[in-house]
């Protein structure tokens, strides 16, 4: 059985893509799988550059020294050890440039659109890909098989639910990766989000009518919605609502733009019942990711 190692960053509770790569690791090992997690700045030696690499290694081990590599308590999240790294598959996000650890097995996981963050994409000619959202393969210059769907929820239901079923006034707005957009709704009684605890939005969330995201992709829209917020997307000129999110049920209790916001209402019953149906599909989803992942690298074999 080979090894899963998943390339990632510190566990960060506010960054999502982060939050489900530690939490495929964790339910990877949940199923009898052998999988670990890889520090994106622990280097592999690359014998065609010797004095970098030795430069690298120099690098990683004073800053080991004085931060560790911070993983969720409670999951089984173990840091892969070099030995890890034989026949292994290793599973990198969207945003890695090329294959930093010399596998001969990739999967690349698409959690965002590829190119958003970096302005680059430079992947292998031999990868198998995943994604989170269908619209992250809309319009690709590559071929991505659209049953390779590996969508993980993080919902926080304990955190974002409603409490307040009375009187709310005001808005509060996220910025995020749409923090370079224009502006569109009056900030005069408006609140930024950005920055704050899970606790602290939760409250925001409970206490005003609205919530404006100027981000299109941010689960916060949806924990906006769960607080029983009127949740207003920011539509990106020339995308359509379909073209945001091609999968109807992802779009509940969620308006792209104003003049969604009825459509948002009605919808907002579905909202609870379809994160119960996501939770209790986690575990058929992450068995098709292993049968897939072996069929493809034996075939490779």
């Amino acid at each position: 059985m080979a090894n899963f190692i998943i390339f990632s960053f510190r566990y960060n509770d506010d960054i999502g893509g982060i939050v489900v790569q530690h939490k495929l690791c964790h339910l990877l090992n949940q199923q009898g799988q052998n999988a670990f997690l890889w520090p994106n700045y622990k280097p592999v030696f690359n014998w065609n550059n010797p004095i970098k690499s030795a430069v690298a290694f120099l690098r990683y081990f004073r800053k080991s020294l004085h931060k560790t590599f911070a993983t969720k308590p409670g999951w089984n999240t173990p840091i892969a050890e070099y030995k890890d790294l034989k026949d292994a598959i290793v599973i990198y996000p969207e945003i890695v440039d090329g294959n930093p650890l010399q596998s001969e097995k990739v999967v690349r996981w698409l959690l965002h659109k590829p190119g958003f963050h970096t302005k680059k994409v430079n992947y292998g000619t031999d990868e198998l890909y995943f994604f989170y959202l269908k619209a992250y393969i809309e319009n690709l210059s590559f071929q991505v098989d659209d049953e390779n769907l590996l969508y993980i929820p993080n919902n926080r239901e304990e955190t974002y639910r409603q409490t307040n079923f009375g009187n709310r006034e005001g808005s509060c707005y996220i910025l995020r990766k749409g923090k370079n957009r224009p502006i569109v709704h009056d900030l005069s009684d408006s609140i930024l989000i950005d920055g704050k605890s899970h606790q602290e939005i939760a409250k925001i969330f409970n206490d005003v009518t609205y919530c404006i995201s100027y981000d299109t992709y941010t689960m916060f829209s949806m924990y906006a919605a769960m607080c029983g917020c009127i949740s207003v997307v920011i539509p990106e000129e020339g995308v359509s609502k379909e073209e945001w999110l091609p999968e109807e049920e992802r779009r509940y209790g969620i308006a792209y733009g104003f003049e969604n916001i009825p459509e948002a209402i009605e919808t907002h019953k579905y909202l609870l019942p379809r994160f119960q149906q996501e939770e209790a599909e986690t575990v058929q989803a992450i068995e098709r990711f292993i049968f897939k992942c072996a069929q493809f690298f034996s075939s490779k074999s």
